[in-house]
């Protein structure tokens, strides 16, 4: 009797390890397969086969239409996206000679009609405007869309400053803001042309809410892995609650909607310091001025 027992005992284990082993195994392969729609769907080389019932589980079924969903919105975001940029550069091309006419006529009709100078500066001040927005344009869909793509290589931190003190020189004189930039001899790896873009934007924008008689510094120091580049200016300064909103793409303040500016500049400047895997940061107190500090890598 007692044998009988082991007997049965003995099948119902070697029959539950047999049972236990089949569904180990078509759960180990139907995971297999979920594993490797997801890899091939993070590579964007997610096949689109057809799926039966018979040959995939309910999970799998789901897992697949969702991906293909997924991916079909991708597609047509991306679609999207392009005919966008194709747009904003065909606008772009479009009204470059118009642009260019209004400046020639209106700088000529400076020179020789004195008695409507307030309207004719309105006029190309606004044409500037209209340059500086469109030109901003045309840099946000390029870099969006990887044609223009930065190229970091090493770079004279001296250099780089010093190039941005020189483009923004005149227009601290015009506004009798001391524009001063520290010595160093210090590296960091970099695109020149599009990080001098992106802190040209930042000292820009200090010049113009810095008043007459004010400083803009720009200074270094060295950590780790980064070289931070301060640009530092003593003007109206920002409101705590505005910080995070100041670098949305045409975000102004109403605050400063009496001077000129889009609000392109600190959201193109902060998407260029970003393809360089380096972030921006900014404290500000209002009356005392703010700081823009631009971490580079080392």
């Amino acid at each position: 009797m007692t044998e009988k027992i082991i007997w049965v005992a003995g099948i119902f284990l070697l029959s539950g390890v047999f049972w236990y082993c089949i569904f180990y195994q078509k759960e180990k392969r139907l995971l297999n397969r979920l594993q490797q729609m997801l890899d091939c769907a993070i590579d964007g080389e997610l096949e689109r086969t057809e799926i039966s019932e018979e040959k995939y589980s309910t999970l799998e079924n789901s897992m697949k239409q969702y991906l293909d969903s997924n991916f079909l919105a991708r597609k047509n975001q991306q679609e999207q996206k392009e005919v966008i940029q194709k747009l904003i550069s065909d606008i772009a091309h479009q009204t470059l000679t118009p642009i260019s006419n209004l400046k020639i006529y209106g700088e000529i009709l400076s020179e020789s009609n004195h008695e409507n100078q307030e309207e004719i500066d309105t006029i190309l001040e606004q044409t500037e405007k209209l340059d500086f927005l469109i030109q901003s344009l045309v840099k946000l869909s390029r870099m969006e869309s990887g044609i223009i793509a930065v190229h970091p290589e090493k770079v004279g931190i001296r250099q780089l400053l010093e190039d941005i003190r020189q483009q923004f020189a005149a227009k601290a004189r015009e506004k009798n803001i001391t524009l001063s930039v520290c010595d160093t001899d210090l590296y960091v790896i970099c695109d020149l042309k599009w990080t001098a873009e992106a802190l040209g934007n930042i000292v820009d924008n200090a010049i113009k809410y810095t008043l007459g008689g004010g400083t803009v510094q720009m200074k270094v120091e060295k950590y780790s892995s980064f070289v931070k580049v301060d640009v530092i200016d003593d003007g109206i300064g920002i409101k705590k609650e505005e910080i995070p909103k100041i670098f949305g793409r045409f975000y102004r303040s109403l605050s400063v909607a009496d001077q000129p500016g889009v609000g392109v500049g600190l959201f193109l400047a902060r998407e260029i310091i970003q393809a360089q895997k380096g972030y921006v940061k900014v404290k500000s107190e209002i009356g005392k001025g703010s700081t823009f500090s631009v971490f580079l890598p080392v």
